[in-house]
């Protein structure tokens, strides 16, 4: 059966025909008609099986299984925060006018807030039996407590595609097809200088609200000034990562763009790593260290790199 909306309410008509306890897989037959929306998830041409990648934000829903959300605890007192700016101001030494900035915390009221992870289903291309080309997601148990996630993936679809479909045969071919993970890019290895690394980063950093692209310049630099000898950028639903490497002490910092306040250090081999989903990599039990965006940051980051990890910079 082919759903073809522009969003479904309740997934229960939709597979109640379906066993309970079976395995469903939601996707498209011949994605490769959707070639223009494709390339703007993330996926490269040639097209091949075995490409996966979690999809770029086209649209709400996207952006929700990518992102997450935020909910705003309205009905609770409201409670201090704080963002960081960078602040100029002017000095006069003498005759001399001399321009100062500096990082700086700023407290700011708002009503407390809880971060819902983000789904992080990612779709991959695969061929059935026929050799005719799937774009489908994780396969998922037919369950009550799975209700959600098979509605919030039959939206997934709909957003991009328009349409979608339910997949029970030939489960065992669809799932043995071998990943290829899109969603990193790994520069080339080793030092680079500061001004070589700030245009590769340029096109994400602008990305980002215009008051914070000082406050990510000057964590970059300050990561890249401790000599990382990895660097790799987020493509898809990753845009807006960047991660530095310090592989001798098998130490991986992670900056986001967008999420949270605060730097990720993760403490695996980039293999590993790579293959991990971001709802995975956001795991706090996956975390060697979270070093929250206030003052102290630099700090705390340079201790945990130079003693290779052993401090926590929670």
């Amino acid at each position: 059966m082919i759903i073809q909306k522009k969003r479904i309410r309740n997934i229960s008509p939709y597979i109640s025909h379906i066993q309970n306890g079976s395995k469903i897989i939601i996707g498209i037959t011949d994605p490769l008609r959707f070639s223009t929306t494709l390339k703007r998830l993330g996926f490269l041409e040639p097209y091949q099986k075995g490409q996966s990648i979690l999809p770029a934000s086209l649209g709400n829903i996207s952006k929700y299984n990518a992102e997450g959300k935020i909910i705003k605890h309205k009905d609770s007192p409201m409670e201090t925060a704080y963002r960081q700016i960078d602040w100029h101001w002017t000095e006069w030494h003498g005759p001399y006018r001399v321009e100062q900035s500096k990082i700086v915390d700023v407290p700011y009221k708002r009503y407390p807030r809880s971060f819902i992870p983000p789904p992080s289903i990612e779709l991959m291309l695969s061929l059935n039996a026929e050799d005719i080309f799937l774009l489908t997601a994780p396969a998922l148990e037919k369950t009550e407590e799975n209700n959600k996630v098979l509605k919030h993936v039959v939206n997934l679809f709909l957003e991009y595609f328009g349409e979608c479909e339910f997949f029970t045969e030939n489960l065992e071919v669809i799932l043995k097809t071998p990943l290829k993970r899109l969603n990193w890019v790994v520069l080339p290895q080793g030092e680079m200088p500061w001004e070589k690394f700030r245009k590769e980063v340029e096109p994400i950093v602008k990305s980002a609200p215009r008051g914070n692209q000082q406050i990510l310049y000057y964590r970059l630099k300050t990561v890249n000034a401790l000599k990382p000898d990895f660097r790799a950028i987020g493509t898809g639903g990753f845009h807006g990562y960047i991660v530095h490497g310090f592989t001798e002490n098998k130490l991986y910092v992670l900056e986001s763009m967008y999420y949270g306040n605060a730097t990720y250090v993760l403490s695996e081999l980039w293999e590993e790593i790579s293959k991990k989903t971001k709802a995975e990599i956001l795991n706090e039990k996956l975390q060697k260290a979270r070093v929250i965006h206030r003052v102290g940051w630099k700090k705390k980051i340079e201790e945990l790199i130079k003693g290779g990890g052993e401090k926590n910079g929670k």
